[in-house]
């Protein structure tokens, strides 16, 4: 909802790239602009929008359509790495399957795109590796460069065209030439990403991304997120459960495959190597809650996969097994991924915001400044109700803050569905009149400038 935002502010109000803006103008920072990622994904979208009109499917199309492409990616990428084609499709089939990635490809996040742009990296980075052409190379360094734009720790993955481009240097004569222009040609494509995190992380102080595995040293806390991961969102999430015994097959065979196999597999094991020290790093952040921030293993976990299908492949009749659990899984992944991800008792807000979206967001002016209780992201009941302003937290609502909303930030009137704020004596005198009142959820005008003023003489 926060990316919806950003793509509402960039069609409505500015469309500068640089300035990705949240409803809560307490939340944000000048302008109530907040600067994460770089909002590629949110401005292409708004683009899109002022072609189609604004409307949450041109976004879930986009997304979609952007899905799409990782998944092409990844057959490329399969195909090059195992050579052959069946199994790459069948690659890409199952990834597309990955309850994990069947949710966020049709929902606003910049972490597809940027696992999007991971994928192509490593298949156009694998194809140099095949092929020798440094044009695939140009094209690897600049997926890579789409890809940490969009999500900082992408870019961790530049050591695969890195390590490649060092053993072309071992193997074609130590040509310094060819080493420097490699190196030059990554670094070209690393700065916009340099340039802008070096001008966003600015306003980062408070987030618990830059102090990662440090800021939390609660070591049962820290077991029990270990434990979600391995028990629950790696067979269930991030691989679909039908396949899972395919991926421990592969796993099982992954040491000695290692051994008999070329450079290139080693290359892609440091990068897996890599996304786990991310992991692990950032592991307080990502908690049970934030599985997006695990994108980054589904292309390893794929190969894994498709590893231990290559296996099954070798038995006629495994084969045949194979294909046919590979033919009926949309009708045994499916209503699994439906039922756990797409149930509004999912989320933890009261439902009456979602139920009665269109009465709330109909119930004032759309550009009326708001104070809205109660919601600790900022971001989602301003969006169930398209509102800006003002959004709190904890049932708190003090004398002084009402005040200067009213005289000093233009705010008009209040959204709440907290009885402990919104029948407070000391607010009571604030709220000019009930203007809606639907399910749990009461909508007010404040009082005006001059009546505030007047109260206060």
């Amino acid at each position: 909802m926060q990316n919806q935002w950003n793509i509402r502010n960039f069609y409505r109000y500015d469309n500068n790239i640089l300035n990705p803006r949240i409803p809560a103008h307490n939340l944000g920072h000048d302008d109530n602009i907040l600067r994460y990622e770089f909002p590629l994904m949110q401005w292409i979208i708004a683009q899109l929008e002022r072609l189609f009109g604004e409307n949450i499917l041109v976004t879930r199309m986009t997304m979609f359509l952007v899905g799409c492409l990782a998944l092409l990616g990844f057959y490329f990428l399969s195909k090059q790495i195992f050579e052959d084609e069946l199994l790459a499709s069948c690659g890409a089939w199952i990834m597309s399957l990955a309850p994990v990635f069947y949710y966020y490809t049709l929902n606003p996040m910049s972490d597809i795109w940027a696992m999007t742009g991971q994928i192509w990296m490593m298949a156009f980075a694998v194809q140099y590796y095949r092929q020798n052409q440094f044009r695939h190379f140009i094209w690897s360094a600049g997926m890579l460069c789409l890809a940490g734009l969009c999500k900082l720790p992408y870019i961790i993955f530049g050591i695969i065209p890195f390590l490649i481009a060092i053993r072309e240097y071992v193997n074609h004569g130590k040509s310094n030439a060819l080493l420097l222009r490699s190196i030059f040609t990554l670094m070209i494509f690393s700065l916009p990403v340099a340039l802008w995190y070096i001008y966003a992380i600015r306003s980062w102080q408070s987030m618990g991304v830059l102090s990662g595995v440090f800021g939390v040293l609660d070591v049962t806390e820290l077991k029990s997120y270990f434990i979600n991961t391995i028990d629950r969102w790696l067979p269930g999430e991030l691989i679909n459960p039908v396949i899972f015994l395919v991926f421990i097959l592969g796993l099982i065979s992954l040491p000695i495959s290692l051994r008999n196999m070329s450079g290139l597999y080693r290359i892609l094991a440091i990068g897996g190597i890599l996304v786990i020290l991310f992991y692990l790093y950032e592991v307080n952040m990502i908690a049970r809650i934030h599985d997006y921030y695990m994108l980054p293993f589904l292309v390893f976990l794929h190969l894994v996969i498709l590893r231990g299908l290559s296996l099954l492949w070798k038995h006629q009749m495994t084969r045949y097994i194979s294909v046919l659990c590979l033919a009926i899984m949309p009708g045994l992944v499916y209503p699994y991924v439906n039922r756990e991800y797409w149930s509004i008792d999912r989320n933890s807000y009261n439902v009456d915001w979602f139920y009665h979206s269109k009465e709330l967001t109909d119930a004032v002016p759309r550009d009326s400044i708001c104070i809205i209780l109660n919601d600790n992201t900022g971001t989602v009941k301003p969006y169930t109700i398209d509102k800006q302003g003002y959004v709190l937290d904890k049932d708190e609502l003090p004398k002084g803050w009402m005040d200067d909303m009213i005289l000093h930030r233009r705010a008009s009137f209040l959204y709440s569905d907290s009885r402990k704020v919104d029948t407070n004596q000391i607010i009571l005198p604030y709220l000019d009149q009930l203007v809606m009142q639907i399910g749990s959820i009461r909508v007010y005008k404040l009082i005006s400038i001059q009546e505030l003023q007047s109260k206060n003489r």
